[in-house]
């Protein structure tokens, strides 16, 4: 049976969860940011990790309010899991709308 929507690939997968996830433990967790620091490098700040996050989240934030729009307007099913499977991966669900939509 075929999923109701399609997801990005596996590697994408990992490669944003892993990568947001990073970035979200390293602005929250002070013993991750010591660890960071120690054993993989000191020439980023805090701050920087903390912006970048922040970023990830509002670009992801907004990729998936037009994901929402632009399913609901397309008549699709499930607008829901395509929004939240936008919030987590971003751009290349926005593609897999567009190519259902064409």
């Amino acid at each position: 049976m075929r999923a109701p929507i399609d997801r990005p690939s596996l590697a994408w997968r990992a490669f944003v969860i892993g990568g947001i996830g990073t970035l979200e433990v390293l602005s929250l967790s002070d013993a991750a940011w010591a660890w960071w620091e120690q054993h993989v490098t000191r020439s980023l700040s805090r701050r920087t990790v903390r912006s970048v996050a922040a970023g990830a989240v509002l670009v992801h934030g907004a990729e998936s309010v037009v994901a929402n729009r632009r399913a609901r307007e397309g008549g699709l099913d499930h607008v829901g899991s395509w929004t939240f499977t936008t919030l987590l991966y971003g751009f290349p669900v926005l593609a897999r709308i567009r190519r259902r939509l064409a």
